[in-house]
């Protein structure tokens, strides 16, 4: 009871300042799609290691076109495997990067939050409160992310039928190549 009561008080804590913290991010919002995308960030769930090798082969094959691609997966783990070695496109951060209220924080975050990426691309498929304190704070020109009711960080937010990531990273795909065409040179 007293651990949950405790946890409650975090969370309220955590939604109290990534709103405010929200209402500070001036960013510059202009849409793009895969073709006129220079940069794209991705963030996601690192934990499982199959999610990570669907993340892998999306950011390599976005690499392959010329995208400067940056992801940043987060570990729900206290220390990480040798899975998650940090490599030229991929780094990592786990629960000792988190402060008490589950606001992901170290020179890793910082740096990614600073880069104005054209496309930032959120491939959490479940309620992950250290990646969505990243998505919102982010400077990123275009967001997108899964469909949540009553959630205002997104620019494009996607319903699947499918819950899986890789269904999601099949409808990322999609929608980011059909948006904006006319204007894609």
């Amino acid at each position: 009871m007293h651990i949950q009561f405790v946890e409650n008080i975090k969370q309220k804590v955590g939604d109290y300042v990534f709103k405010r913290d929200l209402k500070q991010n001036d960013r510059k919002r202009e849409v793009h799609n895969l073709h006129t995308a220079k940069s794209i960030g991705i963030l996601y769930d690192a934990t499982d290691l199959k999610d990570m090798m669907l993340v892998s082969e999306f950011a390599n094959d976005l690499f392959k076109t010329k995208k400067d691609v940056k992801a940043l997966g987060f570990v729900n783990r206290n220390e990480l495997t040798h899975h998650h070695m940090p490599m030229l496109q991929f780094d990592f951060f786990f629960l000792k990067d988190l402060n008490w209220y589950y606001k992901p924080q170290n020179y890793i975050i910082k740096n990614f939050l600073e880069k104005d990426y054209d496309i930032l691309i959120n491939l959490c498929t479940s309620n992950c409160v250290p990646v969505k304190y990243l998505a919102g704070g982010s400077k990123a020109k275009f967001k997108v992310g899964k469909y949540e009711q009553d959630l205002s960080i997104y620019d494009m937010m996607i319903d699947v039928k499918k819950d899986t990531l890789s269904a999601f990273i099949t409808e990322v795909k999609h929608y980011l190549n059909l948006i904006n065409k006319r204007n894609a040179s």
